[in-house]
This record gives structure tokens, C-alpha cells and sequence, in this order.
């Protein structure tokens, strides 16, 4: 992408996080509520009146600037963050790296609050969001994408578990059947990954014999298949070799 593409871009983008924030603003009353605080273990926006919670979104912390660097730091380049909230945010620079675009793979760089919002609504925009918003400190701005918004009424918060990987470090639970693991050129099988389940439990076509016979897996057929503990990504790097699914099959 070159810089004058790169420009048309980023004005779409910074349109489009205008019209999100619009529409949060409409749908949940975002600046009514008088307080708001971030839990980043939880990956977790929640704004409250009178100590009870009215509206929690699920978070990726894009990044932040300083006002004593006048820089930008990008969420995924920010060792202090934990993995949950910067997680997505890492596919911003691999689509910088794709793109060759320096300002999305440059870790830290000169910047102010208005770089902060433009490098806001490219993830905004390359991640699907659902809005933003900034959260100033005593020395700059936390700035946040909203994967989902609720009424806290409505919320239900799914769990995601962590381990450390031998060989990726920190990432998130997952499990797949000992025969996928030792040869994961073959068809997979799993249900479907959603925002709550992005690594569904899989297993390959011998253990789906077993599936099959229950419907699902239960107490009679669960002993019949061995897992596998991986993390994250290792199993996308595990199913991104996955060979596509029989001709005719459903």
C-alpha cells in the first residue's frame, strides 16, 4: 500500500470509528454514565453509576501515548499488558507487515492524542470493532477497542485460560486429539469457532467415529479419544496445515 493509498485509508477509517462511537453513544448512553474503569485481566470496559455497573465491553488495547515522550506505543509491543487485551491487536501489524506500512509496525514512534485516535481506528477497522475510547492518565492516554458492548444486565462473560508454551511463551488454552497433534495434515473436525470459543476443541476423522455414535461427546465416548494441551497458537499453526474436507461430505 503506498502513502497515498495509506492516507485514503486511514480517513475511511477514522470515518467509520466516528460513526461506531456514534451509534454506542446512541445505543448504550456511553458519556452518561459518570464513571468507567478498565480491568485488563479480565479484558473488561465497564462504566457505572452510583457503584453498579451499567454497560461492560470486552476490550484490545490498541495502545498509548505519553506526554512526557510525546511517543506512541503499540498494545501488542507493551510487555506490561497482559496477553488477553493485545491479542487481536497483533494482527495490525501483520497486516502492516503485509502492507509494508511503517506507522503499523513500528513499535513506538513520535506521536500525540491525534495519532492515538487515527492508529485507534485502523485497528478498528481491521479488527471489525464495535467503537473506542480513550483513557487518560496522569501521563497520557490508554486508548481501547470494544470487541462487544452490553448492558451489564445482559452479560455473560466467557473464560479464557492461560498457560506458557514451551515454544510461544504465554498464550491461551486449547485442545485438540493426539492423532491431529502427530499429524495435522489431515481433516479437522470441531465446531465453530465464535467470538466465545475462537479455538474450538478438535479432533481428526478416526475420533469423529466416536462423535458420531453419541452425537456429541459425553461420558460414553469421551474416554475413547486422548488430548492434547496446546496453546493458542499452536494450534493455529497445527490447523492452518489441515487438509480440506472430503468431497461430498456434510
Amino acid at each position: 500500500m503506498d502513502p497515498d493509498n495509506f492516507s485514503t485509508f486511514l480517513h475511511e477509517a477514522v470515518h467509520r470509528l466516528k460513526d461506531l462511537n456514534e451509534k454506542c453513544e446512541e445505543e448504550f448512553r456511553i458519556s452518561s454514565w459518570p464513571r468507567w474503569n478498565y480491568d485488563l485481566d479480565r479484558g473488561t470496559l465497564t462504566f457505572s453509576q452510583d457503584g453498579q455497573p451499567k454497560v461492560v465491553a470486552s476490550i484490545q488495547v490498541v495502545g498509548s501515548t505519553s506526554l512526557s515522550s510525546a511517543t506512541w506505543l503499540w498494545g501488542w509491543a507493551n510487555q506490561s499488558l497482559p496477553l488477553r487485551v493485545t491479542i487481536e491487536v497483533e494482527k495490525v501489524r501483520a497486516f502492516g507487515e503485509l502492507e509494508n506500512l511503517p506507522e503499523l509496525t513500528q513499535a513506538m514512534r513520535p506521536a500525540d492524542e491525534l495519532v492515538g485516535w487515527e492508529m485507534t481506528a485502523v485497528a478498528a477497522k481491521l479488527l471489525g470493532a464495535k467503537g473506542a475510547y480513550r483513557c487518560p492518565g496522569e501521563n497520557g492516554v490508554v486508548y481501547l477497542i470494544y470487541t462487544s458492548v452490553t448492558f451489564a444486565s445482559e452479560r455473560v462473560v466467557p473464560e479464557l485460560k492461560q498457560l506458557d508454551c514451551a515454544a510461544h511463551g504465554a498464550g491461551f488454552q486449547t485442545f485438540a486429539c493426539e492423532h491431529l497433534v502427530e499429524n495435522p495434515a489431515q481433516e479437522w473436525f470441531s465446531g465453530e469457532a465464535t467470538n466465545k470459543t475462537k479455538w474450538p476443541d478438535a479432533w481428526c476423522a478416526a475420533c469423529d467415529v466416536f462423535f458420531q455414535q453419541e452425537g456429541e461427546w459425553n461420558g460414553n465416548n469421551e474416554s475413547k479419544m486422548k488430548i492434547k494441551l496446546l496453546c493458542h497458537r499452536c494450534y493455529e499453526m497445527f490447523r492452518s496445515q489441515q487438509r480440506p474436507a472430503s468431497a461430498g461430505r456434510t
